[in-house]
């Protein structure tokens, strides 16, 4: 009989340690999933400076260039004064005005600008068609968080080549105006730059971040409300 208890107990012990041992499994893995959904990106974690290369922007490695340098208007290349905000710029050298075109990143008064040539350089494959006309202006970001959010006009580059390709002022017309004001996602770890070019692309990315689906009455979509679920998914 003593024999009978003595080997429950030692069963009812054994039972209770497996199962401590799955709860802390569970948790563990739990710990670990909230880990990976907090992997955030702020503007205000970089340093202000220039950053040569997506590594250097990474590792938040610039190099602070003091007042050498200033921004400028994509159109007539006016100076822009620090008080006022600008989403899309050109940087220039103070000691000549030439453009700043050799780095990727540049921190900036309080905000983070991306230079256009690097969008197209790495997007996603089926987004690599898209361009700008100004390659080495820079896009501010706009929104962070799980991601980087920026805005800029794009077209797709075969349909602006074919338009140019016309020739004459009426060609670069049509060229110029093929441009869209685009939704730009930079997921910096995986170091890929989506393109919201339509409302097919917009829910793949509510999507990917466990969103809420919206419904496509149109293939095209609005850059307000691009905005609006980017604010939701983006946090």
């Amino acid at each position: 009989m003593k024999n009978g208890i003595s080997f429950l107990c030692v069963f009812i012990f054994f039972i209770g340690q497996i199962k401590a041992q799955a709860v802390l499994q569970d948790t563990l893995s739990d710990s670990k999933s909230v880990d990976k959904s907090e992997d955030l990106y702020f503007v205000r974690d970089f340093p202000q400076g220039v950053y040569k290369t997506y590594e250097d922007l990474l590792q938040k490695n610039g190099i602070n260039m003091g007042d050498a340098i200033e921004r400028r208007t994509v159109f007539r290349y006016k100076l822009i004064e620090k008080s006022v905000s600008a989403d899309h710029v050109y940087f220039s050298w103070k000691r000549n005005n030439e453009k700043v075109s050799e780095y990727f990143a540049i921190s900036y008064d309080g905000s983070l600008y991306i230079q256009q040539r690097d969008l197209q350089r790495f997007a996603v494959k089926g987004d690599r068609n898209q361009e700008g006309d100004n390659p080495v202006s820079y896009h501010k970001v706009l929104s962070d968080g799980k991601f980087f959010y920026l805005e800029g006009p794009f077209a797709n580059g075969w349909s602006k080549a074919f338009a140019y390709g016309s020739g004459g002022a009426v060609g670069g017309t049509i060229g110029a105006n093929l441009n869209r004001l685009k939704g730009v996602v930079f997921d910096v770890e995986k170091k890929e730059f989506n393109f919201i070019r339509d409302c097919e692309d917009l829910n793949f990315l509510i999507e990917e971040y466990n969103g809420n689906k919206i419904e496509c009455k149109d293939k095209d979509v609005d850059i307000l409300t691009v905005r609006e679920n980017i604010a939701k998914i983006i946090k």
